[in-house]
């Protein structure tokens, strides 16, 4: 891998914890939170007209709600009598062609086991020539088969147009808590159809009883991305892996000429009712009428998920917009969905729907809610801000049991100083009315930017959930999660990523049910899945400066590949873990125990330094380890100074032979590549810049002449 430039942004210096750090991420770990109150907009965001349900439709939702919670043999077929009645009186149907996802062939395809090698870095999948495009993941919260993680992912190549080749869908379990996976089964889309990066949303339904149901949404552009922009669901029924058609969503009135489906998010009532659940799930629509765009919210329920959805014709859709068409055009927009219990009859179930990155209220994260058994239009109930910062990307989870309010909301919030940065932040309420908002990280700039947080929580445990997002660098994609208990961070991970590589889809977040409900992170790169154990791992912020990639004239440190030694605190110094980095950047050692270790770092071509002094470390906060800003920063002061102002100070470059010294042997190798002009990513090429050259030999000559050599305790 070849280095790239990081600016160091000075005025960055006050958003971290340590003043003389080079990059501005931070992870707040005081759990700090300032009250929100619901903010009702009356002028920038419009809402459509709600039907409020006459008595009869009251009593029917009433009755409903009082038989899903009682298990009584004869009462699912009464709540589908009441669903019918209701439906009767409000229902909407769909009129549009039938288009189905998968090919004929689905159900014939084979699939093969896959194992891993170790418990705390799983590989869960490696692509072959093709590229992952999106991933979801479940676990099973019920026996038969509780604690069963599910795996699905969205597999493609780069082909285009009218017959390219389909995307495929991969269906992996591990039944162990995470140590291995298998590839269960294996699904063809039709020809030219390719699955939206990043746009798939998984839900689990099931009753005491083997037959479960993993109902996948996700979003399509057929025509090998030259096509339609359709959205629908794909279900699975775990007792004979047989899969269903895959029906797009027919929303009444689609023209898929004019508009586009995207970002589909499912919940369902599963948690409270496990004997008759709902689904219910929301579509993003982009409408033009060929000058002008419109952003939209449709809905369509599904009441009766312990089956194979084969046909629009089992969806009942709302054929309006939950509120009135936005006029503008956005990348992110979208609304999830989540359903909360909160004690009583109607009114304990509820359907919450957040949406962000609206054109022109996108400051603003909105609610919409309404009763779970219903198919009235969501009331709009208030907009959360907190600040005038743009704000996208928002999820939200909620624990879904009986009486249990606790709800979470993760955002990405973006604002403008001397350049763009970027937050990690939630908003949550206990209650379903009052609201805090709560930083979880924060100072992300144009080189680390935050993207794509996700959340799950635990059915019928109130206040607990995982969070995962990535920071996009340069060269690899840092992979963070939280752990939320009690609506407070319990632990985190800073970067599960050792793979040095980055992703088209993003980090899902799960849990094992092992050591009350592990952490479970599954994580994608650019053509391998990987999966993460475990909540708490020793985490750093490194910074250090490398002589030869360091540019006086901009304040520009280059940042290379480099690893990072974590070793005993007592002679010999042994090592314990070693993971692969840059030398800006978040570092997590996942497997190592509390205690106090040196750290050492090695780069390919400079020479080995160590920290100035041991550090105790634990799994609880993370220690800034910051080299540059002084030379005594380095173990026996074995750093150069490299400019006056900034004062900053970098390891020594020119072991190109990584024997502990520079000196004639590194001067000859790097004066006879310079000879013959070789260029490319070597050793030899301590300035970074692609070539061996005279600018190379000086800096060697220069450090052999003073003897400089590793200094170590």
């Amino acid at each position: 891998m070849k280095k790239q430039k990081l600016p160091i942004y000075l005025l960055l210096f006050s958003l971290i914890l340590n003043s003389q750090n080079l990059y501005s991420q931070k992870v707040n770990t005081s759990n700090e939170s300032v009250p929100l109150t619901l903010e009702i907009m009356k002028d920038k965001i419009s809402k459509s007209k709600t039907k409020h349900m006459s008595g009869k439709e009251l009593a029917i939702v009433n009755e409903m709600s009082r038989l899903k919670d009682n298990y009584k043999a004869g009462n699912i077929e009464k709540i589908q009598g009441l669903q019918n009645e209701l439906n009767g009186l409000n229902e909407t149907k769909a009129g549009n062609p039938e288009i189905s996802f998968i090919s004929q062939d689905a159900n014939s395809l084979k699939s093969t086991p896959m194992q891993t090698d170790q418990l705390t870095l799983n590989e869960i999948y490696a692509a072959n020539n093709a590229y992952i495009k999106a991933v979801a993941t479940q676990v099973e919260q019920r026996n038969p088969g509780e604690g069963t993680i599910w795996v699905v992912v969205a597999v493609g190549a780069g082909d285009v147009g009218i017959g390219a080749t389909p995307d495929t869908i991969l269906y992996f379990n591990s039944t162990n808590n995470g140590v291995s996976y298998s590839l269960i089964k294996r699904a063809a889309l039709t020809t030219g159809m390719k699955v939206n990066y990043d746009e798939m949303d998984l839900e689990i339904v099931e009753p005491f009883t083997n037959d479960k149901y993993l109902h996948l949404v996700l979003a399509i552009i057929t025509d090998g991305f030259t096509g339609s922009h359709l959205s629908g669901i794909i279900t699975l029924r775990k007792s004979d892996l047989v899969l269903s058609g895959g029906p797009s969503f027919s929303f009444p009135g689609a023209n898929f000429s004019v508009s586009k489906y995207s970002r589909p998010r499912i919940t369902s009532d599963n948690a409270k009712y496990p004997a008759e659940a709902y689904l219910t799930i929301a579509v993003t629509q982009d409408s033009t009428d060929g000058v002008n765009n419109f952003i939209l919210t449709k809905v369509c329920k599904i009441f009766n998920p312990y089956a194979l959805i084969n046909s629009p014709s089992q969806m009942t859709f709302l054929s309006q917009s939950i509120h009135t068409p936005v006029n503008g055009y956005s990348t992110e927009a979208q609304t999830d969905v989540a359903f909360y219990n909160s004690g009583g009859a109607v009114e304990g179930d509820s359907i919450i729907y957040v949406q962000s990155g609206f054109p022109g209220t996108d400051n603003f994260v909105h609610i919409y809610k309404n009763y779970g058994n219903t198919l009235v239009y969501p009331q709009y109930r208030g907009s959360l801000s907190g600040s005038s910062h743009h704000k996208d990307f928002a999820r939200v989870a909620a624990n879904g049991g009986a009486d249990q309010k606790s709800i979470y909301i993760v955002y990405v919030e973006k604002g403008f100083g001397s350049g763009y940065y970027y937050n990690i932040n939630g908003y949550k309420t206990s209650d379903g009315i009052n609201w805090a908002n709560t930083q979880l990280a924060g100072g992300g700039d144009s080189n680390s930017e935050i993207k794509t947080p996700d959340i799950i929580c635990r059915r019928g445990t109130e206040g607990k959930f995982y969070i995962t997002n990535k920071w996009v660098t340069p060269r690899k994609d840092i992979i963070t999660s939280f752990t939320i208990q009690n609506l407070n961070l319990k632990s985190f991970t800073l970067d599960h990523n050792n793979q040095l590589t980055g992703s088209y889809a993003s980090p899902k977040p799960s849990f094992r049910f092992l050591n009350n409900d592990s952490c479970l992170t599954v994580w994608p790169t650019y053509s391998n899945v990987f999966s993460s154990c475990g909540c708490k791992a020793i985490n750093l912020s490194l910074g250090f400066v490398i002589e030869g990639l360091y540019n006086p004239a901009n304040d520009s440190a280059g940042i290379d590949i480099s690893t990072v030694h974590l070793r005993n605190s007592f002679p010999p110094y042994n090592i314990v873990k070693s993971v692969s980095c840059y030398n800006l950047s978040f570092v997590t050692f996942p497997d190592a125990a509390p205690g106090s270790y040196f750290i050492s770092v090695n780069h390919r071509n400079s020479i080995e330094t160590w920290y100035y002094q041991s550090l105790n470390l634990n799994d609880s906060v993370y220690a800034s380890v910051s080299f540059y800003g002084s030379q005594s920063n380095a173990y026996g002061n074995n750093q150069k100074q490299v400019d006056n102002s900034p004062l900053l100070f970098a390891i020594y470059s020119g072991d190109v032979n990584q024997d502990g010294t520079i000196d004639a042997s590194d001067v000859s190798e790097v004066d006879n590549d310079a000879y013959i002009s070789l260029s490319g990513y070597v050793n030899t090429d301590v300035t970074g810049d692609d070539f061996v050259d005279a600018a190379d030999v000086s800096i060697v000559d220069n450090n052999a002449f003073n003897a400089v050599s590793v200094v170590r305790p």
